[in-house]
């Protein structure tokens, strides 16, 4: 995952191309409309430099922390640890580039005698034998840091200067395709159409692009921003007050984008907003598409039991054909408890719970709480 360019004397066209070069160019700039975004890029340029993974990632500076991912190599189990286990702490690349100003590619490899890694971190390195990492800042501001970047293992040896003077080429595309993807996203704000459609809404609810930035609030949204500190906007991105929230929201916002162009299968997931002597607040993150967005998007909807009357047992039973207890399990789900708290109120063992939950999931073709819990919500919330 993840030096000034004032300091560059050599023309970057000076060194000799990558022999995919053009295809590069046209896959980056092909990204800007393609409806899988810059996902072709990233693993044609994995290709062409003989990498093993790619990472367009956005990335918040203070605290350090993953707010975005585009990719290419990486599977989701590694994505799921990775921010779980917030591994972003420990990745020498990203907690140096937060601190530079954008400038050309550069190798990781000088950067390892002045890091301590855990050993967590140090053990994945060693089992997937990655070895070297090009790096470039490809935008800064004062919160944020966008930045590109690309793995290599023992086998494929570290980047030379030949190699790094190849990638700086494509540097000015690179910058001129993410400032012209964010431009694009200022002109395509979500339009009266959906916009319409989102203020409708009760339920307070945030569009997002297929950066996950936020292009559209609705007024109930706004509201709830006002009175809630469990959930912020910065830098036109939602930010939670629990690192796991944010960790878990991220894994969803990417999944769900990449879902609502077609590139996966992921079709939602509920996220729990705790708060202080209060129910807690559900978090639905689901797939979008319209013609008011560039790109893929998703919406997010917080559901709030005090504004709103949640569906019963016995309603979630008919809609879904669930037994009596299979019903009132997923009736307390969507209140926002877990199996234990559900354990202790009703008086039975998490494994029988557990139990049910497997036959729900069955009855209703889910493999996920989260998705379950948004599934009932959509159904049956009017």
């Amino acid at each position: 995952m993840g030096s000034s360019m004032s300091t560059a004397t050599t023309p970057l066209t000076s060194a000799s191309p990558l022999p995919s070069e053009p295809a590069l160019i046209q896959a980056l700039y092909g990204g800007l409309t393609n409806k899988e975004g810059f996902h072709d890029f990233l693993e044609l340029l994995t290709e062409s430099i003989n990498g093993c993974a790619a990472q367009l990632s956005t990335m918040r500076k203070a605290p350090v922390a993953l707010e975005h991912l585009w990719h290419a190599g990486l599977s989701d189990e590694f994505i799921a640890w990775y921010l779980d286990n917030n591994m972003i702490e420990q990745d020498v690349v990203t907690n140096h580039a937060v601190t530079q100003s954008p400038g050309l590619f550069r190798s990781a490899l000088p950067l390892l005698p002045d890091f301590d890694i855990n050993e967590d971190y140090s053990r994945w390195e060693s089992d997937q034998d990655m070895l070297d990492s090009a790096w470039l800042v490809v935008h800064s501001t004062d919160t944020h840091t966008i930045l590109l970047t690309v793995q290599r293992t023992v086998a494929q040896g570290p980047y030379t200067s030949v190699e790094l003077a190849q990638l700086n080429r494509l540097v000015p595309f690179v910058r001129q395709a993410i400032q012209l993807a964010e431009q694009l996203d200022q002109r395509n704000r979500v339009t009266t159409s959906l916009a319409g459609i989102i203020d409708a809404l009760p339920d307070a609810s945030f569009v997002l692009n297929d950066q996950a930035s936020i292009v559209y609030t609705n007024k109930a949204a706004a509201a709830l921003l006002q009175r809630e500190r469990c959930l912020t906007i910065s830098d036109q991105r939602l930010s939670f007050e629990e690192k796991d929230v944010q960790n878990a929201f991220v894994r969803s916002s990417v999944q769900v984008v990449r879902a609502s162009m077609g590139k996966d299968l992921y079709r939602s997931d509920t996220l729990i907003l705790n708060r202080r002597d209060r129910a807690p607040l559900l978090l639905v993150v689901r797939p979008i598409e319209s013609e008011d967005l560039q790109l893929g998007g998703a919406l997010v909807s917080v559901y709030d039991q005090r504004d709103r009357q949640f569906p019963s047992a016995e309603l979630i039973g008919q809609y879904f054909s669930l037994t009596p207890a299979e019903a009132q399990v997923c009736a307390d789900l969507v209140t926002g408890m877990s199996l234990k708290d559900i354990a202790q109120m009703r008086h039975k063992s998490e494994l029988t719970l557990r139990t049910y939950v497997k036959h729900i999931f069955q009855k209703t073709n889910h493999t996920r709480q989260g998705e379950l819990i948004s599934s009932i919500l959509s159904a049956l919330m009017h």
